[in-house]
């Protein structure tokens, strides 16, 4: 008998097929890659829309929102007192007890200041909440931005301070040591130092007014000149930018984000970097930068792409005293903001900057039309 001949695949053949695969893979890895990022940005917006009826559950209790920075009547167990913005509890913390966090809120000794200096506190303020990372975010519960002990980048959600640049801290009196005092005093947006507001505040209308929004935490790699749009240009360069509503000088404000976002974009890549990363470091600090944050720079800001600007010291780690802290995301073309009638919605970063001012403060009587953002 003749042996039968077995044809097989000749190399072109085998090329081709092998070219046809590559084809179909990249063909579906970008429509893989945009399904996970809708289900992860559905995710973040059940995060706000989760802390959206937190701040109506404390509000049918307590006829108000919660403080957005409270007052603490002492530092440490041994240190004197320091009543100060960098040292209170943020909405976030007050909020615990109505979003299945009761036993975390028990836990916490409100009589003491949630800073890492504060031992009762300490584990606490490192616990890591699901809710209140943004899965998009590379960087949220990473545990980098460590300070002495533990880890940072635990919170990717702020609360609206509006369009107060000053961040509460111009009646700062530093005059007798034994009990440094931050006068108390309100703000434009909606959560302010030692102030509680609630529904029949805003009177620009709940649906006109920001409450929470979504941000990028600091890159982890601390003052080494990173321009990771996450980080806070420190000692940028600007000046006179301290308004207690920023609408009143829209273009000197304007003004000095470009000079801070040209320091920013020529920082060296060295240790002397006037960059920090600790945007974001704690969700239990209500501090600008720690968990508040200000209607300034447009969600994802494309003109002035830094996460934001102090004008403080060269080398100054903490950010609670920027004067700009913008909101930002890891979703393509904007963020996800929680409006204080308790709706999320996507807010785009080509927003009108002057609208997103607007939206930003409770009482401020413009009128924003719905489409315009």
């Amino acid at each position: 008998m003749r042996p039968r001949l077995r044809r097989g695949f000749t190399l072109i053949e085998l090329l081709v097929v092998i070219a046809i695969i590559a084809v179909l893979i990249a063909l579906q890895l970008p429509a893989v890659q945009a399904a996970r990022e809708a289900a992860r940005r559905m995710q973040c917006t059940n995060n706000l829309k989760q802390i959206g009826l937190g701040l109506h559950n404390y509000h049918s209790t307590n006829d108000s929102f919660p403080i957005g920075i409270g007052m603490n009547p002492a530092n440490t167990p041994t240190a004197p007192q320091d009543v100060s913005t960098w040292n209170g509890w943020s909405a976030q913390a007050l909020l615990l007890n109505y979003m299945e966090q009761r036993s975390l809120y028990n836990a916490a000794n409100f009589m003491w200041a949630p800073f890492p200096g504060n031992s009762c506190n300490w584990t606490i303020g490192q616990t890591v909440i699901n809710s209140f990372l943004c899965p998009s975010d590379p960087n949220s519960g990473s545990g980098k931005n460590a300070l002495v002990t533990g880890g940072g980048n635990l919170n990717n959600y702020a609360a609206s301070f509006g369009t107060d640049t000053t961040g509460g801290n111009y009646t700062w009196n530093d005059n007798d040591t034994a009990h440094n005092k931050q006068g108390v005093m309100g703000c434009a947006g909606l959560f302010g130092w030692c102030v509680s507001y609630g529904i029949r505040d805003c009177t620009d209308g709940t649906s006109q007014t920001v409450a929470y929004s979504e941000w990028l935490v600091g890159d982890g790699r601390g003052n080494t000149g990173s321009r990771y749009r996450g980080n806070v240009e420190m000692n940028d360069g600007a000046s006179n930018t301290w308004y207690a509503n920023a609408l009143t000088n829209v273009a000197a404000i304007n003004t000095a984000l470009q000079t801070c976002t040209t320091k920013f974009a020529s920082e060296p890549a060295s240790s002397s970097a006037t960059v920090t990363d600790y945007k974001g470091w704690r969700w239990c600090n209500g501090a600008l930068g720690f968990a508040s944050f200000n209607t300034i720079q447009t969600p994802s800001d494309t003109q002035f792409p830094v996460g934001g600007c102090e004008t403080g010291a060269a080398n100054e780690a903490w950010p609670n005293t920027a004067w700009t802290i913008g909101a930002a995301s890891a979703h393509p073309g904007g963020c996800n903001v929680l409006f204080a009638d308790g709706s999320t919605r996507f807010v785009k970063s080509s927003i009108n900057r002057t609208t997103w001012m607007q939206l930003g403060t409770r009482a401020g009587g413009e009128v924003v039309s719905s489409d315009a953002y």
